[in-house]
């Protein structure tokens, strides 16, 4: 990428974030209007209903045997769990079922009626304890105690960013280091959204680490900025063809530092497939981790390179302004 010119393509670029980002934030709006939910919330911000199957040793050997009884009757009843959730207890032990919220609470009922039913008859005992019954959760949104503290992460990021930026490399770097920040942050939620993919703790913290991507790779491409502007060799280089020389440099370095969330994507479904959990309950994180990838790879390689000639030249053209204007004064 040594000869691709970063400068020239600024407004395609940011035409594409624009239609993205105004895409998904309509998209979500219009949903919040018409379901009530701006993205699609899953995991623990999501609504649903479940059924409680808790079960005594005394009368159940194992957990194999409540399943199976239980799959039966839900799969009798028309109805589907999307997770599974079970532990031990000191006498025995408890499963979850849940389901999404449209499910058919009526059908729901039928099951859990049926589930007893096939219990009695299963335990042939008067008295009875091992038993099933409904339930309906509404979500707050995890309490606000996650969004709070990815909140304070990310403002931390961005604040430590902006310093160590006008310390180090001055005003433009750190301007183009905080619309970045922003922009890939944005980009991260307009994709998440657009693509109603689940939004749980998980997503939250993808965000964070995709800005956290976005300050590290645009720190670097700062550096061979810094770096090239003192170079002797580039001194008959304007500012726009030094800055498109440091950004294809950088990269493929910015890439590999984006490519790290996409990794952790791949190996979390490797270790899924392996392992005993589900890998359709672990596709939620992957595909927030490859919308972390994207946002993170394409505004720090592409965006803010091409970003960061157009706020020089604002900033250099403030600066040689006052003095004119004190002079006048």
């Amino acid at each position: 990428m040594n000869n691709f010119v970063f400068s020239s393509k600024f407004k395609i670029f940011a035409i594409i974030s624009a239609i993205l980002i105004v895409a998904g934030m309509a998209l979500g709006t219009a949903l919040h209007f018409v379901q009530g939910t701006f993205f699609n919330y899953g995991g623990e911000y999501a609504d649903y209903k479940s059924v409680t199957v808790s079960y005594y040793w005394v009368e159940f050997s194992g957990k194999d045997d409540v399943e199976k009884l239980c799959n039966e009757q839900f799969g009798a009843a028309g109805v589907r769990a999307y997770v599974t959730l079970d532990g031990d207890t000191a006498t025995g032990g408890e499963i979850v079922y849940k389901f999404s919220p449209s499910t058919d609470s009526e059908k729901l009922a039928a099951a859990v009626d049926a589930i007893n039913a096939k219990i009695t008859e299963a335990t042939k005992s008067e008295f009875i304890q091992s038993g099933a019954h409904m339930n309906e959760g509404e979500s707050l949104l995890g309490g606000g105690y996650t969004l709070w503290r990815c909140a304070v992460a990310l403002a931390a990021i961005v604040a430590a960013q902006l310093i160590y930026m006008l310390i180090r490399y001055k005003v433009a770097a750190a301007v183009t280091a905080f619309c970045a920040d922003i922009h890939n942050f944005a980009l991260y939620a307009a994709i998440l959204a657009l693509c109603r993919i689940p939004v749980d703790s998980t997503a939250l913290i993808f965000g964070v680490l995709a800005v956290a991507a976005t300050a590290f790779g645009w720190g670097f491409t700062s550096l061979r900025l810094k770096r090239n502007f003192k170079n002797a060799d580039n001194a008959k280089l304007t500012a726009t063809q030094i800055s498109d020389k440091s950004a294809g440099q950088t990269f493929a370095l910015n890439l590999i530092l984006a490519g790290a969330l996409l990794l952790s994507a791949v190996l979390i479904f490797v270790i899924a497939i392996i392992s005993s959990m589900s890998p359709t309950a672990v596709l939620p994180l992957v595909l927030c981790a490859i919308a972390a990838f994207v946002s993170a790879g394409y505004g720090t390689a592409f965006f803010a390179p091409a970003l960061y000639p157009k706020v020089r030249a604002i900033v250099n053209k403030i600066h040689t302004k006052k003095p004119s204007q004190k002079g006048n004064n």
